[in-house]
């Protein structure tokens, strides 16, 4: 999506800017957690992220590590431990809350009185990642997905199209919600809706942003706000650059 589309509406946090202070209070309460998350991993979707957590405990520090030919400068509570390294990275890999953009990579924040399911609903991923040079994502809708997609379309909340993959394609079990005509300012990949699901269904949406490609994971039920997630993730990129 050609980064001009969409301006910044998200006053989005610099990286160097700490979270808030708290913590888990027992091991209990990291054992607990840690099989909620597991099971949630199992199930697949963005919850597989969440097995970051760690016994030991890390002092907040400035990650400046290089994507292709993009260096960035980030606060490592915004990053998953195996993007928390200095230097060059197929893919940098982060977490947020919604709406905010604060960092959510860490638990400290995490009680027993932690309400889970909405603590994951308000997570955001988003992985940085160089460009594909094979296709431009804006072109994504059309050149790639079209062909695979049903003929019956209806319109979301969100103002934009929605329409199912065939069950015989490659996205079977997935919905693709994208801006009138082509998708070009954005496009979602979603998972059907599943009542009995014990997590909230998941979207998959991504951009070009200059010279880096960034992924975005997030919970359908954020979907309307479409807007404000790829602005937020571009301030958060724009504000990490160096």
């Amino acid at each position: 999506m050609p980064e001009s589309r969409v301006p910044i509406r998200v006053a989005a946090p610099p990286f160097g800017i700490a979270p808030g202070a708290g913590g888990l209070s027992t091991l209990g309460v990291r054992g607990s957690l840690l099989s909620l998350l597991a099971s949630a991993a199992l199930a697949g979707g963005i919850y597989a992220g969440f097995a970051w957590l760690r016994d030991a405990r890390e002092q907040p520090h400035l990650v400046e590590a290089t994507v292709g030919h993009a260096k960035l400068a980030i606060l490592s509570q915004f990053l998953r431990p195996s993007s928390r390294h200095d230097g060059p990275t197929p893919a940098l890999e982060a977490a947020v809350f919604f709406p905010g953009f604060a960092p959510a990579g860490d638990f400290d924040d995490v009680t027993a009185k932690t309400d889970l399911d909405r603590r994951l609903a308000e997570t955001v991923f988003v992985v940085v990642r160089p460009p594909d040079p094979s296709l431009d994502l804006a072109d994504r809708t059309a050149r790639l997905y079209e062909r695979f997609l049903e003929d019956d379309a209806w319109s979301h909340p969100g103002g934009l199209i929605a329409r199912a993959f065939a069950d015989d394609s490659p996205f079977r079990g997935d919905e693709l919600y994208f801006t009138a005509p082509e998708g070009r300012e954005f496009a979602a990949r979603c998972r059907k809706p599943d009542p009995t699901a014990k997590t909230p269904n998941t979207c998959l949406a991504e951009m070009r942003m200059g010279d880096v490609d960034v992924e975005i994971r997030f919970a359908a039920a954020l979907l309307s706000e479409w807007r404000a997630l790829c602005d937020g993730a571009r301030g958060l990129i724009a504000s990490a650059r160096r």
